[in-house]
């Protein structure tokens, strides 16, 4: 049965067409479902702004009336009074300031009678409710109250000196938050009452406008009736509203429920743009699609028509090639378009490509592999140079000193703080990040200078030919200059900065790895002096690294010598002066030295494995003392042990600290472990977990230096922190700065009501301890009664400093600093 013939090009032609229409069908759906998910997003986005605004707006008037409750009652010194009567005098006074400043309606004093002691207006029952929740959950209490207008309400107990208990009760203005709202959204607001009718989800038949920052807009968005409908799918989705030729998009926020009626806040977006924009998207884009299907179809037709015959032609042609015939195979004349290549132009081209390659099989794995050694010269993921190219030209560029004469540089880049954005987006977006450091490192130097990657964040760049160090620094300041600029990548942003160690010679004896090697010495210099910023390699660095390398080992030698010991500085109870337990000091006796001072070699080894040897060498003496101070009658008393970061981010320490106990047979409550604010934010959520682990067997805990460093009620909340101890640099100037001793009198304050105890450091003077008492300080320690005292001397001195029954002796005033 002989089959109709149909032509390619029909066949093409068809299919196109054909994938065209379900192609437009599909992008034409796609895009209603988008447009149309991006209005429901665009209107939760509305509610959940407008909720949010709201919230913000009631808690920042919260808390202003409480922030000055407080600060009225500690004015007045209410604690200090036996009853109410001058609280209630002085409300009377302050009721027109607080009307004026505060926008208060109203005050209620009631006590625990029900006893009204001060009233501006009458008392209605839902105040009445709200002051008996206060009475019975002994902790504030507010709400949305609207008698006339909306008002917040809040009821905030007071206890005198003989702890009895009032309430006080303050109703504030809505208004301008409204105001407010209305700036912060940049959209209409209004509150509107409504009434209930027999189903609860119907509201609205009769609403009324309580206040509006525009009345005639709102008014008419009522009378057009669009409320007067189930209100739930309103509240949770929004209503879209078209009035005249504008549309507005109303959301209702739920601000008080009353007895047959509910007030609510109405937000209102003119999403009239919106509208409009989303209209004219839909008719230009099925008016473009349209047009391209029509160029489309007639293109296609105008390509495929000559199709068949050149099908023939390659068809006839390609036999030359079983033959071995491919110097004839290239002198068929494949007619071409003369506009545009289509299959057949790849096809014939390619068929011509095979006859070469075939001839020429000796000639491409020659070229393959020179590929092959390219690939090792370069680094994959950057396309730049790697680390053996960087060492051929490198020591290229070194050999030809003496001919041209000039000067070498080599630049060591180093990404700060690369290492956070690997571990908090994931090794995908930093490499990623490192492609683009790479092109910004590339843009930065010349045809004949070198960029290379050297590993992971590090690149190297080689500068030839130069007459002086000055163009080395021109290029340096150049990169530093790129990075200034911001890094996106897909939906996030990056401000990365480099760091630049510049090592120049002009020497003919210098080696590359030392020349590489002074460039990274000056590169970690620049880092340690904050990063974002270039260092020139001189020769006092290589002595500073050597250095931190000599007091490593000279540590090591020191623990197996002996050389450490611990000094204890008493801590004393301010109120009874009985010995609360000792802060355990480091110090080293350097043979050669003499006595180093912990400030000298700690920060140098602050992160080093040689630190937390030594960590645990102090936590084991600290657990020797303990005994030593039980067997010689201080059984009460406990050892604060200071933890250093590198110590507590270890793993090792619970277990540690386990055995010590075991081996000692002492409690986890005769040791404190003192942290500084940094080590604690370093990393909260391990820092959490360790805490937690150590609560667990018995430890408390004690924040060291508090207020120098990251000082936040947050991580007091969030952390089982039992102490805190206040710097000394705010203990020495307190009685002199006025700043100093509020600060300190607020930190004793805030602390005391968390439930923790407070030590204060570096007392030296009786003045500073009395004023310290007097605002309720746990602990003292300092100078005032004790310089820290070395262990070979401590029972000596305790036997003289302490009488039966742990209690300090003899106080010094002493002005030397520690």
């Amino acid at each position: 049965m002989i089959k109709k013939f149909v032509g390619v090009p029909t066949k093409l032609l068809v299919l196109i067409i054909t994938t065209l229409l379900l192609l437009a069908v599909g992008f034409s759906s796609i895009s209603y479902l988008r447009l149309q998910a991006d209005y429901q997003e665009f209107q939760k986005n509305n509610i959940a702004q407008g909720q949010a605004q709201v919230n913000l707006h009631n808690n920042i008037l919260r808390t202003k009336l409480m922030v000055w409750l407080e600060s009225f009652t500690d004015l007045i010194q209410l604690s200090q009074q036996d009853d109410f009567s001058t609280l209630a005098i002085q409300l009377e006074k302050q009721y027109d300031a607080l009307q004026l400043h505060l926008n208060v309606e109203d005050i209620w004093l009631v006590d625990d009678k029900e006893n009204i002691l001060f009233a501006t207006n009458n008392f209605p029952h839902l105040v009445q409710e709200n002051i008996a929740q206060v009475f019975r959950l002994q902790e504030p209490e507010y709400r949305i109250y609207c008698p006339r207008n909306c008002q917040i309400l809040l009821s905030l107990p007071l206890l005198n000196k003989q702890g009895e208990m009032v309430v006080v009760t303050m109703s504030a203005s809505l208004l301008d938050m409204l105001f407010a709202l209305k700036t912060t959204l940049n959209r209409e607001v209004a509150v509107i009452r409504m009434a209930v009718s027999g189903d609860e989800n119907i509201k609205g038949i009769d609403a009324e406008v309580i206040s509006a920052s525009n009345i005639d807009l709102t008014e008419s968005i009522l009378a057009s009736g669009s409320l007067y409908s189930t209100l739930d799918p309103i509240i949770e989705k929004g209503l879209k509203l078209d009035l005249s030729s504008n549309s507005y998009l109303i959301n209702l926020l739920l601000l008080s429920e009353q007895a047959e009626q509910d007030y609510f806040l109405m937000l209102i977006n003119d999403v009239t743009a919106y509208t409009k924009k989303n209209d004219d998207y839909q008719k230009q884009f099925i008016l473009s699609l349209s047009l391209i299907f029509i160029l489309l179809a007639g293109f296609v037709y105008f390509i495929s028509s000559p199709f068949t015959k050149r099908l023939l032609l390659l068809s006839n042609a390609l036999p030359l090639l079983a033959q071995k015939k491919f110097n004839e195979f290239r002198q068929v004349d494949l007619k071409r378009p003369r506009m545009f290549a289509d299959e057949l132009d790849v096809l014939a081209h390619s068929s011509q490509e095979l006859s070469f390659e075939l001839e020429q099989l000796n000639l491409v794995v020659e070229q393959k592999t020179k590929e092959l050694e390219n690939i090792a010269m370069y680094d994959l993921l950057t396309g730049l140079p790697n680390r053996n190219m960087l060492n051929y030209q490198l020591r290229k560029s070194l050999a030809n000193i003496t001919r041209y004469e000039d000067g070498v540089a080599v630049l060591f880049l180093d990404l700060d703080d690369f290492k956070k954005v690997n571990d908090s987006n994931g090794h995908n977006i930093g490499d990623k990040l490192l492609i683009q450091a790479a092109d910004r490192v590339r843009l930065s130097v010349g045809e004949t200078d070198l960029a290379s990657r050297f590993g992971g964040d590090e690149f190297v760049i080689i500068l030839s030919h130069l007459k002086s160090i000055d163009e080395a620094i021109d290029v340096a300041e150049n990169v530093l200059l790129q990075f200034k600029e911001s890094i996106k990548l897909d939906s996030n942003v990056f401000y990365v900065s480099t760091s630049i160690g510049i090592a120049y010679t002009e020497s003919t004896t210098e080696k590359s790895e030392d020349l590489i090697s002074h460039a990274d010495i000056a590169m970690y210099e620049a880092k340690d002096n904050g990063g974002g910023q270039y260092h020139i390699y001189h020769p006092d660095m290589f002595q500073r690294v050597a250095h931190r390398v000599m007091l490593e080992g000279e540590v090591r030698q020191a623990l197996a010598k002996q050389q450490f010991s611990l000094s204890l500085q008493p801590q004393i109870c301010a109120i009874d002066k009985r010995i609360h337990g000792f802060e355990a000091l480091l110090r080293w006796q350097h043979p050669e030295r003499g006595m180093i001072s912990p400030e000298d070699f700690i920060p140098i080894l602050e992160n080093s494995q040689h630190m937390i040897e030594l960590g645990y060498w102090i936590i084991r003496r600290c657990f020797e003392l303990a005994i030593l101070l039980k067997e010689n009658g201080l059984a009460n008393t406990r050892i604060a042990i200071n933890l250093s970061a590198g110590q507590f981010m270890d793993a090792n320490l619970p277990h540690f600290l386990n055995e010590l106990l075991e081996e000692f047979s002492l409690n986890a409550s005769d040791f404190e472990l003192e942290l500084t604010e940094q080590t604690l934010v370093k990393d909260m959520d391990h820092t959490i977990e360790m805490m937690e682990s150590l609560k667990v067997i018995g430890f408390s805990f004690a924040i060291d230096d508090f207020g120098t460093g990251y000082s936040s009620l947050a991580y007091l909340k969030k952390m089982p922190v039992d102490v805190i101890k206040i710097d000394k640099s705010f203990i020495f100037g307190m009685l002199e700065n006025h700043s100093d001793y509020q600060i300190i009198t607020s930190t004793i304050a805030m602390v005391k009501n968390l439930g923790l105890k407070v030590v204060a450091e570096g007392v030296e003077t009786q003045a500073q301890l009395r004023s310290l008492t007097e605002n309720d300080c746990d602990i003292i320690q300092g100078y005032y009664y004790s310089k820290p005292i070395p262990e070979k001397e401590l029972l000596a001195s305790l036997d003289k400093q302490v009488s039966e029954g742990g209690y300090w002796k003899i106080a010094k005033s002493v002005k030397t600093a520690l």
